[in-house]
């Protein structure tokens, strides 16, 4: 067994408006349905969801989407990849599927896409979960505004490589074979030019007053499911250092917070160790968090 999971078998596609998306499926025979949407990046694909896929899909019929315009869907598209045209092919991918209502679980730029299907769709989502989401300020952070095209040394030790320390489950090992597939998708030979198609999205993650648009942080009250939010206590994306900050004085309450960023039925979990990527450093509880909160939303 090699030190990361082998979810080729997992591995699916299926033809859309726009492109092909890929896919992963897992757990067929649950009932359950639960949709994995990852973040941003010219490598960022499923497989950031690749300790948590397996253990979900013994309870639940699990699918992990790469987004059109990523990994290994149709990469270079005429008219994005952009918000819209994301948004709209997990849509169409839904529909095309029968796989809905759907609990979603999203890493980073994941609940601010999923946010914003929930938004639109309110359908299609029975349940959200956001860890470390992303899309509540209006100014990016520096990753997003100063985007730069994948180096493994970079990703190697700072990207993936931050997240080992003292209590991560996460090893060296891990974080080599993680390197060099996440620069295998970077780099793709069958997708040319994937910086340069990735600039749409970017242009309106970086822009502040496109990217105000588009903000999950202002379509948050209007969610009418039930919603989950984990967070590490050094994960950086506002408004979670802030919530950290304010923990004890808001006695865990985020409406209590000086950014009271919060939907209607929320619950919130605030890991004692953790950064932005806590679904790799520790997966086993991030793991146990979500299936609780799915188990307890009806369906």
């Amino acid at each position: 067994m090699g030190v990361l999971p082998d979810l080729s078998k997992y591995e699916k596609y299926q033809e859309l408006t726009q492109g092909t998306m890929r896919y992963y499926e897992a757990g067929t025979n649950n009932k359950r349905k639960l949709l994995l949407c990852h973040g941003m990046g010219v490598y960022t694909t499923a497989d950031t969801f690749l300790f948590m896929i397996e253990p979900l899909a013994e309870k639940y019929h699990v699918i992990a989407v790469d987004y059109l315009g990523f990994g290994k869907s149709t990469r270079k598209l005429e008219n994005g990849p952009t918000f819209d045209v994301i948004v709209d092919g997990i849509r169409e991918l839904l529909y095309k599927l029968e796989f809905h209502p759907v609990d979603l679980i999203g890493h980073s730029a994941g609940p601010w896409f999923g946010g914003i299907l929930a938004y639109e769709s309110p359908n299609l989502v029975r349940s959200l979960i956001g860890i470390g989401s992303a899309g509540m300020n209006v100014q990016a952070v520096a990753g997003v505004a100063n985007y730069k095209a994948p180096d493994r040394d970079n990703i190697r030790n700072s990207y993936i490589g931050n997240s080992v320390f003292e209590g991560s489950e996460l090893t060296w090992e891990q974080v080599d074979a993680m390197a060099d597939l996440w620069m295998e998708h970077g780099t793709r030979p069958s997708a040319p030019e994937a910086f340069e198609a990735l600039k749409p999205l970017v242009n309106q993650m970086a822009t502040p007053d496109i990217r105000k648009s588009y903000l999950l942080q202002r379509r948050m009250p209007y969610l009418a499911m039930p919603t989950c939010w984990i967070w590490g206590k050094s994960e950086g994306m506002e408004p979670w250092p802030t919530y950290t900050a304010e923990w004890d004085q808001i006695g865990g309450d985020p409406r209590k917070s000086s950014k009271p960023w919060v939907p209607p039925q929320a619950e919130y979990h605030l890991l004692p160790v953790g950064t932005h990527n806590a679904h790799w450093e520790l997966p086993s509880e991030v793991t146990r968090i979500c299936s609780e909160f799915i188990d307890s939303v009806p369906e």
